[in-house]
């Protein structure tokens, strides 16, 4: 029983909300991704200083193990001396399957260049993951967050989020949201100064 200018004003409300959502990206609501991170000591920040890891620009990016499509444990810190373009991604989000032949044609350019790609799945099958990977033709390396542990650690709160380090593990750039082959390259540039 509301009135037309309040059915309006509520309709033009839930339009601006879901925009909102398609802007930013899809967010992992279904899993419980609290703000954490794992307790290191001994890292070194950009100026020296010694600090915990953390998901943050200027700071080293905590490690992790995690198992690839083929079974193998790919470990962060195994890449020193490479720069890493680290994506967060579900086959489920729109905005993640928007950006993946943009990360592909990245990733074809660069693979050459001391650049790794890690795809980070978050709770999905290996089954499903492999075969949306082999359908669309997507070769970097792609691990799958069962757990949700790494999702906590880098604090995602939204998908597709990435993470561009330098070749000591230092974040150089992130960013939250769909990216272009221009974005990730300038991103991706930061990371290889």
């Amino acid at each position: 029983s509301l009135s037309r200018p309040a059915r309006a004003a509520l309709g033009l409300l839930a339009v601006a909300l879901l925009g909102l959502l398609v802007v930013q990206g899809c967010t992992s609501s279904s899993r419980d991704i609290r703000d954490g991170q794992r307790q290191a000591t001994g890292a070194t920040d950009i100026d020296g200083l010694q600090l915990a890891p953390a998901p943050k620009v200027g700071r080293l990016a905590p490690d992790f193990t995690l198992t690839d499509l083929e079974g193998n444990s790919v470990t962060l810190s195994d890449f020193r001396g490479q720069a890493v373009f680290i994506n967060f991604w579900a086959t489920w989000c729109p905005p993640c399957r928007a950006e993946m032949p943009e990360i592909e044609a990245v990733y074809q350019e660069y693979k050459d260049k001391d650049v790794v790609v890690i795809g980070v799945d978050l709770y999905e099958s290996e089954g499903k993951v492999r075969r949306y990977i082999e359908r669309g033709g997507y070769s970097w390396t792609f691990v799958i967050d069962t757990t949700g542990e790494v999702t906590r650690d880098y604090r995602v709160t939204s998908i597709p989020t990435s993470f561009f380090l330098d070749k000591q593990g230092i974040i150089r750039a992130l960013k939250s949201g769909a990216m272009t082959k221009r974005s990730i390259e300038s991103k991706l540039a930061e990371a290889r100064r």
